[in-house]
């Protein structure tokens, strides 16, 4: 599965502070950085149009030889990078909104409540459920019992919600469409890269020490390690969670985002093409026109610090459901 292919082988920070000004059933936010709020309560931050250089800044070969040397590991192997490559320019040319935060089991509580959905999860048939966590057996596995309503360990309505797919995603930013009269969609793979940099050009938007990332998302850390004590790669620095945390805990970046990296890997939009950076337009890439998967981003709670990098992609087929996946919604200005 998706999620096990990662675990295997895989500036301005600070609060925003903000005066809100009610426009219909949206706020905005003043005070240094553009927010609106919507009728979810869900805030979403305003990314201006600019260029930046998509992709990793290291070869494959570099990355291999600092995260082994870094970790005292041996198994990571190039390949696993080469879809971060090449590094090549890309404009965005269109101001979007992109949620700060993951969307929260709260709010997909809503979209299923108004509609009657049924996640990919929870639809009959042969591959009913999703991975979760089994308390008792101590192991991690797909059981029918699974699905955004439970991963197996605790969550609230504040925490991201996981397990759902490709097509859940889109099904609830159609259903918030049509509630709020807006287009809301999934995040473009090259503007989910652009929104988590912020004008950051190291590894994470927190610098290039893995280290860094204890202070902005939820990866696999010391917590991680003492439970799962086979596990490689984590960081030495301890969040103080072992699974999912509740959204906008640590740090922002400069646009004002959370956890862009860690807590959930983040769906975008486009389908995964392992070799499109070389052919990719300049101007607003939407990925390859086929293609069975569709891109993940940004690292989750079970991801070693190599996956949670702002270049790192994946790819995952539309159905595909786990314990470490869930979405941010973006819109149109």
């Amino acid at each position: 599965m998706f999620r096990q292919v990662w675990t295997v082988t895989l500036a301005a920070l600070g609060a925003l502070g903000s005066l809100t000004v009610a426009i219909g059933q949206e706020s905005k936010e003043t005070g240094g950085k553009e927010q609106i709020i919507n009728s979810l309560g869900m805030k979403l931050a305003l990314i201006p149009a600019g260029e930046f250089k998509m992709g990793s800044g290291e070869s494959a070969e570099e990355t291999v030889a600092f995260f082994n040397k870094t970790y005292g590991g041996d198994r990571l192997k190039a390949d696993f990078f080469k879809g971060d490559h090449p590094q090549h320019r890309v404009r965005i040319t269109r101001p979007f909104y992109l949620g700060t935060c993951h969307v929260t089991r709260g709010q997909f509580r809503q979209f299923v409540a108004d509609t009657a959905y049924k996640t990919d999860a929870e639809k009959g048939g042969r591959f009913k459920g999703a991975v979760g966590w089994d308390p008792d057996t101590k192991k991690v596995g797909f059981n029918e019992k699974y699905s955004w309503r439970n991963a197996g360990f605790e969550q609230t309505d504040e925490h991201p919600v996981v397990n759902v797919s490709w097509n859940d995603a889109v099904a609830f930013c159609e259903w918030l469409s049509r509630k709020e009269g807006k287009t809301y969609r999934l995040p473009t793979e090259a503007e989910w890269e652009y929104a988590c940099r912020a004008g950051t050009t190291t590894r994470y938007y927190s610098g290039d020490d893995p280290e860094t990332l204890v202070k902005v998302g939820n990866v696999a850390d010391a917590t991680f390690k003492a439970k799962f004590q086979g596990a490689k790669y984590t960081i030495t620095a301890s969040d103080s969670y072992l699974f999912t945390a509740p959204v906008g805990l640590f740090q922002p970046n400069a646009f004002g985002l959370y956890d862009m990296h860690g807590n959930a890997l983040q769906w975008c939009a486009d389908r995964y093409g392992a070799e499109y950076y070389a052919v990719s337009p300049v101007d607003d890439p939407t990925g390859p026109d086929s293609g069975e998967s569709h891109v993940v981003r940004g690292g989750s709670w079970i991801t070693p610090s190599y996956s949670a990098g702002s270049a790192k992609r994946g790819g995952a087929k539309p159905g595909t459901r786990n314990d470490g996946t869930g979405f941010r919604v973006a819109r149109a200005q």
